[in-house]
C-alpha cells in the first residue's frame, strides 16, 4: 500500500465517524515504536494535504520499567515532536511500585496510568481527541486474550475503536488503526523512512501480551488456521453486532424491572428479571453496574454469572462484589446495586414528640406528620375503615394514651399488627413483611404511652382501631417534609 492510500483510508475511517472536525486538537500518544510513530506522522499529513488546520499534540508515559532504555525511548519522541514543530508532554511513573500498592497486574495498572495520562494532557490543552496506534493484530490478540480469561459475550468484540477515554469523560479515545494490519503499518514505516524504537518487552515472555503474539498467535497460525487473526476479527465484528442488539433489547427491559434509581444506587426487582432469557439477564446486570459506575467497566462472564446465581438464591441478604468496584446485595425480591464505599449509615432518629393536633416535622425521615382530631358519625366507619391511602391512618382518639411521639424502633418492640391474630415483635414484623434492613433503620414508631401505635407507613395496632363505637378520631397523615408546614401562611 502507497502513502496516499493509507492516508484516503484514513480519512474515509475518521470521515464515517465524523471525526474529520476542521481545527479540532488532538493528543497522539506516541511511545517511538512503528505504530505510534506511523500515528503521528499520518495524522499531521492528512491535516495538511485537506487544510483541517489541527493542532496535535505529543504526550508521552515513561512507565518506569525498562530503565535506560525507555529513558531513550523518552527523548527520542521529544525529539521527534520538536522537529515536527509539535508540543510534547510527557509524564514519569514507578508502575511495579503501584501495582504492588494499588493490586492488580503490572499490565492492568499501567493502562490504567497512561489512561489518566492522556486525559489528563487533553483537558490542559483542550483537546477533545486522543488517539493511540492499536491495530488490527493487537485487537485480535485482545479478543484471544479474553477468550482465555473467560469473557462473555461483549469481551468477544474486542476493542472499542471510539469510545470515551474515562467514564463520564467528554475527551474521546479514538484508534484510527484498528483495521490496519501491523505488517502494513511496519512496511509504510519502512517505505517513509522513518526512524522508530523498538521496545524490548513486545518480544519478551514477562507480559500476558508478549506471550500472546510472538509464542501462541504464531503456534495457531502454524498448527490451526494460517489466517487465525482474520478469523478473530470476524469473531469479533460478529460479537459486536450481536451485542448491540442484545444491549438495545435488554434496555428496554431494563426499565421495566427498576424498582428504584437515584445516582449511583439502582433497586431492580429480582422475581420479573429471572423470567426473562438468561442472556437478557446477564445484559441487564452489565447495564445496572454500568449505570451505577457511570460508564463501562471490564466485567468478565464468572463477574455476571456470579450476580445471576446470587439474584437466583432464595435466600436474603447475600451480597457479591464486582469489579468497579460494586456491591451487589440480594433483599429478598430485590438485587440493589451501589458503589463499595457509598453507602452512608442511616442517619439516628431521636424521639420527637408530636403535636396533636398540628404539624410535627421529621427531617430524619424526610416527612411531616399532620395530626387532627375529627368527630366520627357512624355513617363515615365504613369509609373511614377502608382507606387505601397507606400514608393516612385514622384511629380511635379515646383508646390512644398521649403525649405521642415517634422513634426509631428499639430492641423487644412489640405491636398488635391490625387484622393479624397476635401480638409480635415489631422485627418479626418487618421480616414477614420483607422490609430491607437500611428500610427498617429509616422506619418511624408513632407511640402512645403503651406503646407503638402505627408503624409509619405499614401497619397500625389493632388497639387503635376504629370501631362502631367510636365517636371521636385522630387522623394521621404523612407526607413529603418541607420546611414550611402543610396549610402555613
Amino acid at each position: 500500500m502507497n502513502w496516499d492510500t493509507f492516508l484516503n483510508q484514513l480519512q474515509a475511517w475518521l470521515e464515517s465517524r465524523k471525526l474529520l472536525i476542521h481545527e479540532a486538537r488532538w493528543v497522539v500518544g506516541v511511545s517511538g515504536g512503528p505504530d505510534s510513530t506511523l500515528l503521528l506522522h499520518a495524522l499531521k499529513a492528512l491535516s495538511e494535504r485537506e487544510g483541517l488546520r489541527w493542532k496535535l499534540h505529543v504526550a508521552h508515559f515513561h512507565h518506569g520499567l525498562r530503565g535506560a532504555e525507555a529513558d531513550a525511548d523518552a527523548e527520542f519522541v521529544s525529539q521527534l515532536a520538536d522537529e515536527l514543530g509539535l508540543p510534547f508532554h510527557a509524564e514519569r511513573a514507578d508502575i511495579r511500585a503501584a501495582a504492588e500498592r494499588e493490586g492488580g497486574s503490572t499490565e492492568e495498572v499501567a493502562r490504567r496510568r497512561r489512561y489518566d495520562f492522556l486525559e489528563r494532557v487533553a483537558l490542559k490543552t483542550g483537546s477533545e481527541l486522543v488517539a493511540v496506534a492499536h491495530h488490527a493484530d493487537d485487537h485480535a490478540e485482545t479478543v484471544l486474550h479474553r477468550i482465555c480469561r473467560g469473557t462473555g459475550l461483549r469481551g468477544l468484540a474486542g476493542i472499542r475503536d471510539v469510545r470515551p477515554i474515562q467514564p463520564d469523560s467528554h475527551v474521546l479515545l479514538v484508534r484510527p488503526f484498528l483495521s490496519q494490519r501491523r505488517a502494513t503499518i511496519e512496511e509504510l514505516c519502512v517505505a517513509r523512512g522513518l526512524t522508530l524504537r523498538i521496545d524490548s518487552t513486545n518480544s519478551s515472555p514477562e507480559f500476558t501480551r508478549g506471550r500472546i503474539r510472538n509464542l501462541i498467535m504464531p503456534l495457531l497460525a502454524e498448527q490451526l488456521n494460517p489466517n487465525v487473526t482474520e478469523a478473530l476479527l470476524r469473531l469479533a465484528e460478529h460479537a459486536r453486532l450481536l451485542g448491540t442488539y442484545l444491549e438495545d433489547a435488554a434496555a428496554r427491559t431494563f426499565d421495566s424491572l427498576v424498582i428504584s434509581q437515584r445516582p449511583r444506587h439502582i433497586v431492580l426487582n429480582t422475581r420479573a428479571m429471572l423470567g426473562k432469557q438468561r442472556i437478557i439477564q446477564a445484559e441487564v446486570v452489565r447495564r445496572a453496574i454500568s449505570l451505577v459506575l457511570g460508564g463501562e467497566q471490564d466485567l468478565s462472564f464468572g463477574h455476571i454469572e456470579a450476580v445471576l446465581r446470587l439474584a437466583d438464591d432464595p435466600a436474603s441478604g447475600k451480597e457479591v462484589h464486582v469489579p468497579g468496584p460494586v456491591v451487589v446485595r440480594k433483599q429478598y425480591d430485590r438485587l440493589e446495586f451501589r458503589p463499595l464505599n457509598d453507602e452512608e449509615p442511616p442517619a439516628e432518629l431521636g424521639t420527637v414528640f408530636v403535636a396533636c393536633p398540628g404539624h410535627t416535622s421529621l427531617p430524619v425521615l424526610g416527612l411531616t406528620l399532620t395530626a387532627e382530631i375529627c368527630p366520627v358519625d357512624p355513617a363515615m366507619l365504613e369509609g373511614l375503615c377502608h382507606n387505601t391511602n397507606p400514608r393516612e391512618e385514622w384511629l380511635d382518639y379515646e383508646r390512644i394514651r398521649p403525649p405521642l411521639l415517634v422513634r426509631g424502633r428499639r430492641e423487644g418492640d412489640r405491636f398488635h399488627p391490625l387484622g393479624t391474630p397476635g401480638s409480635k415483635t415489631i422485627s418479626d414484623f418487618f421480616g414477614e413483611q420483607k422490609i430491607d434492613p437500611r428500610v427498617r433503620a429509616r422506619t418511624g414508631i408513632l407511640c402512645d404511652q403503651q406503646g407503638p401505635l402505627w408503624v409509619m407507613p405499614l401497619r397500625i395496632d389493632e388497639r387503635a382501631k376504629l370501631s362502631v363505637t367510636t365517636r371521636k378520631a385522630l387522623r394521621l397523615v404523612l407526607a413529603p417534609h418541607s420546611p414550611r408546614p402543610p396549610n402555613s401562611a
